[in-house]
């Protein structure tokens, strides 16, 4: 059995229905499951996780009020999906989900750890985890139980070096400088051609054939021992090219003692086997890059990337395999410290799209280009989707909406974030969009 995971009484009815307990009451069970299910499709809980979810998010309550008119107009709405009720130890910030889709599907991955620093947020734990993954096979309503990717790792894979993985040893372990690990920062995920779910993360590389039910882990993917690079910090998306195999964008970060040691450079991954082995390519990109938000399109790579030069903007480029990326600056400035943007076609308004953060107000946006005008960088804000109170990296965290999934058939866009404390408690949040822009932007901008 499933567990709610967020507050929607329509699928605690769902659930409970099919209990065999509830049929042993003949008639009567029909009875009470029938009433049952009208009281519960007519009344929202007041439940302790509700009101956890509620601080966690930390929207005011017209924020709430609007994402309520949403929902009821079938144009955004939002949802717990993975809340740090018991946590391990400190852990419990679970922050920078990013999700795919596999038939009908959703896969969510993100981290369970101490905080989004080191000051002020407790200690590393042994179930501490860069790799925690949820599956809903209804749209987002109910999810699986979360499973710790690690736990299908030989032992002496799981702790490689340490508790804390390589590339974090600078940040939660700084006495560790053991180079044993696997290289990668940050992580990715995508679905191949085939329908097989790939993740990669601080842990190394995951592959389910089943649609994240089950998993196994490439123990020699990406080791220190077998990748014979600096660690690689990586954009949220696996693409899978029908001539070259699977991609992951991303750049060059250093060594154990060398934290935030970017490069000039686009990186890219290429495994031609389904994630077992890693090719890497780099490319001069001109400017430190970081977490690569990558699209294809027309036979090309579009992808829109974090300046951190200043770390106030976002650039973008256009990529063919072999060739040096071409680069152009964008109007997505901030005045502090961006966030990793989610990058997507939308089929529905033909146009690119990216969910981007604006940290220093915190509030989410949603921004488009046209394909013609990519080589412009004149992107055009549409929407606030969503805004919460705090002073990011003080009081507030959020929101690394990178690695939102479209289900064209819906025409909907499960947008995946995260809000709590940058200390924890931070959760994991779905916001689901109509993929009709001009229909939302209408409905928006009247509280905007």
């Amino acid at each position: 059995m499933t567990r709610v995971r967020n507050g929607n009484l329509g699928c605690f009815r769902r659930e409970y229905a099919g209990c065999s307990h509830w049929k042993s009451f003949g008639w009567l069970g029909k009875i009470l499951i029938a009433f049952a299910g009208l009281f519960l499709a007519t009344k929202r809980p007041a439940n302790a996780e509700d009101d956890f979810a509620l601080q966690l998010l930390g929207a005011s309550a017209l924020q709430i009020e609007t994402l309520d008119v949403g929902k009821q107009s079938g144009l955004l709405e939002w949802a717990p999906v993975n809340l740090p009720i018991n946590p391990p130890g400190d852990c419990n910030h679970y922050g920078w989900p990013v999700a795919t889709m596999s038939g009908d599907t959703i896969v969510v991955m993100h981290r369970r750890i101490p905080g989004h620093r080191a000051k002020g947020a407790g200690q590393p734990h042994p179930k501490m985890s860069y790799g925690v993954v949820l599956w809903s096979d209804d749209g987002g309503k109910i999810w699986s139980e979360p499973y710790d990717l690690r736990d299908c790792m030989a032992p002496e894979d799981r702790n490689r070096g340490g508790i804390v993985p390589l590339s974090h040893r600078a940040k939660f372990d700084k006495t560790n400088q053991s180079p044993r690990g696997y290289k990668v920062h940050l992580h990715a995920i995508g679905t191949t051609r085939g329908g097989a779910v790939i993740a990669v993360n601080n842990h190394g590389v995951f592959r389910s054939e089943d649609a994240g039910r089950t998993w196994k882990h490439f123990s020699q993917a990406l080791r220190e021992d077998t990748f014979k690079h600096p660690i690689i910090n990586i954009g949220p998306r696996i693409l899978d090219d029908p001539r070259r195999g699977l991609l992951i964008f991303g750049n060059w970060f250093g060594e154990v003692d060398e934290y935030h040691r970017y490069s000039e450079k686009l990186v890219v991954l290429r495994s031609p086997d389904g994630g077992a082995t890693w090719r890497a390519a780099e490319y001069p990109a001109g400017f430190k890059q970081y977490e690569p938000a990558a699209v294809s399109l027309d036979g090309q790579y579009h992808i829109v990337t974090r300046d951190q030069n200043q770390v106030r903007a976002h650039r973008q480029m256009v990529w063919l395999p072999g060739q040096k990326p071409k680069v152009t600056q964008t109007n997505l400035q901030d005045p502090r410290l961006v966030d990793t943007v989610d990058l997507s076609f939308n089929p529905v308004t033909r146009r690119l799209e990216i969910v981007r953060s604006e940290r220093h107000r915190m509030e989410l946006w949603l921004w488009s280009i046209a394909p013609a005008d990519w080589s412009q960088g004149e992107w055009r804000r549409e929407c606030r989707l969503f805004g919460r109170r705090g002073k990011f990296y003080a009081d507030a965290d959020g929101f690394h909406p990178a690695g939102a999934v479209i289900d064209e058939q819906r025409r909907i866009q499960h947008v995946f974030i995260y809000s709590g404390h940058p200390h924890g408690p931070a959760g994991v949040f779905r916001l689901t969009r109509t993929l009709d822009t001009p229909k939302l932007v209408r409905f928006l901008r009247k509280d905007q």
